[in-house]
This record gives C-alpha cells, sequence and structure tokens, in this order.
C-alpha cells in the first residue's frame, strides 16, 4: 500500500510532464530501431521540436537506439518503454566538444555527460527500458593509463579548456587530463525526476545532479560490474536540495549513494539548505557512503 500511494504522489507530482505534453516517436525523426547507425541527430531533432513547442514526450519504442550524448531542455521527458535500450557510444569524440560540468567537486569543462542539462526545469528520463553506458573502455583508458605516456588529443582539449581550474587538494586526476563523464548529470536545474529505468556499465558515476533543486528518483535500477569498473557510483546528489531517492536497486562498483556538496573553493558562495529523503534502497554490494553534508 505504501508504495502504491508513493507512486501515484510521484505521478501526480510530474502529471504535467507525463500527460499534457504531445508525444515525439523518435523514428519519426530517423532513428533506427536496430542500431545500425547512431540516432544521435534524429534524437536531437526530436528534442528540437518538443521544445519548440514548449515542452514535449520524446518518446523511445521497443528497439535497441544506437546514440552519443543527449542533451535535454526544458519541459522534456524522455520516455523509454519497456523493450527499448538505448546504447550509447564508446567513441570519445561523440562527447566532443566540452561542456560545463563538475568531477567529484571540482567546476570543469569536460566530456558531455551522457544525459546533460544545463538550467533546465521540469525534466524526465521515465520508463521500463534500458540505458547501457559501455563504460569499459572509458575504465579500460583509465586504469592502463601511464603518468610518462604522451597526452592523447582529448587530455590536450582538457587542457586547454581548462587552464584556470581550481585544484583540490589531490590534483592527480585534474592533471591527467582525461575525466570520464557521468551518466545523468543535470546541472542548475529544478524539478526533476528520473524513474523506473534500468542503467547499465556508466563510464563514471550514474546519476549525479548539481546544483538542482526538486530531484526525484525513483524505482530505478543501477548495475555496474564490482570489478574493475572505478568511481562508477549509483546516486551522488551535489549542492542540490529537496531529493527523495526512493526504491532503488543498487548493484555497483564503489558507493551506492553519497550525498556531496563539492570542494570549498566553488561550493561556498553556492551553499544550499539539503534535505535528502532515502526510502528502501536496496544495495547489493557493501559500500554505501552518506557523507559531505558541509563542504569537504
Amino acid at each position: 500500500m505504501k508504495y502504491i500511494i508513493k507512486t501515484i504522489l510521484a505521478i501526480l507530482m510530474f502529471s504535467n510532464i507525463l500527460v499534457a505534453q504531445q508525444f515525439y516517436d523518435v523514428t519519426k525523426y530517423g532513428a533506427k530501431k536496430d542500431s545500425s547507425t547512431k540516432a544521435t541527430l534524429a534524437l536531437k531533432k526530436a528534442i528540437e521540436a518538443a521544445t519548440k513547442a514548449g515542452g514535449g514526450t520524446v518518446y523511445f519504442p521497443a528497439g535497441k537506439y544506437l546514440t552519443g550524448p543527449i542533451h535535454l531542455q526544458s519541459n522534456i521527458t524522455i520516455f523509454i518503454d519497456a523493450g527499448a535500450e538505448l546504447h550509447f557510444s564508446d567513441d570519445f569524440d561523440d562527447y566532443l566538444p566540452m561542456v560545463e560540468s563538475r568531477y567529484e567537486g571540482v567546476d570543469v569543462k569536460n566530456f558531455s555527460p551522457l544525459f546533460y542539462a544545463y538550467n533546465a526545469e521540469n525534466i524526465a528520463i521515465v520508463g521500463r527500458g534500458i540505458i547501457e553506458g559501455h563504460g569499459s573502455k572509458w575504465w579500460d583508458f583509465v586504469e592502463g593509463y601511464k603518468i610518462d605516456q604522451p597526452r592523447s588529443k582529448w587530455q590536450l582539449i582538457f587542457d586547454k579548456e581548462n587552464k584556470d581550474i581550481l585544484l583540490p587538494d589531490n590534483p592527480k586526476q585534474m592533471k591527467r587530463g582525461f575525466l570520464r563523464p557521468p551518466f545523468i548529470q543535470p546541472m542548475y536545474c529544478k524539478n526533476v525526476l528520473i524513474q523506473g529505468i534500468t542503467i547499465r556499465n556508466s563510464p563514471f558515476w550514474t546519476i549525479n545532479p548539481q546544483f538542482c533543486d526538486n530531484v526525484t528518483v525513483h524505482a530505478v535500477t543501477i548495475q555496474n560490474p564490482q570489478r574493475n569498473a572505478p568511481n562508477t557510483d549509483g546516486i551522488n546528489p551535489e549542492s542540490c536540495s529537496n531529493v527523495h531517492i526512493s526504491d532503488c536497486h543498487i548493484s555497483v562498483g564503489d558507493d551506492c549513494i553519497t550525498i556531496k556538496s563539492g570542494k570549498i573553493c566553488p561550493a561556498v558562495p553556492r551553499l544550499c539548505r539539503l534535505k535528502i529523503i532515502l526510502l528502501q534502497i536496496v544495495l547489493c554490494w557493501p559500500v554505501m557512503a552518506v557523507w559531505s553534508l558541509a563542504v569537504k
């Protein structure tokens, strides 16, 4: 009964997103359901069409889709239906140009997150489908990196884009200059819903809202390998307020849930009052961190 009540409340909270909006079937914009070609441009067109109309639901019917990063705009719902799978490319070039991001509490320009939104409101990723990050190539690059090896083109781009970066106390990763993107990273967003989907093999942290208000993560399954998949945390709200996490199943290679505030220099001017609610979370890997309620 409690689960039913919570589900009804979640639906009511976001009924304006799921009911009132028009559907935009990605296959009508050129996306192939057999993953034979990348659907990145088709998805962008569908989102642009919905945005032009004031908002809408970008719909993925059953099928297997190959794509690069997906950038959400205000009043956009991504609806991944049962039987639909979104497979994100492991070609690093697909995540260029670099965008404003945050990596372990440090403001950077970096590879685009797989799902990304910046200064948007009323956004959602929902459904019964699967999103697959194909993180192994990202993990292998980091695990196999040697400090004296020649810098790759991606590291040179990072260097150029981050000349004035505020380095943390331990600057090793920033100086390496190859930072894996999080799977889902809304930044400075309001009214964010992530519900029902299964998320697999994130390159880095899986769900990582930054400076967001009113975030709901409900009935989500996160599956990352428990070995050789570094820093694949489950849900990490960072510098956020009014976050509700409930009825999730999390099995990952690092922390399941962490509550973070960022590094002291960039975070202090933007401190916010936290309200985090965790309910009925199943943790399959014996690591759960809930920390950094103050500035680290």
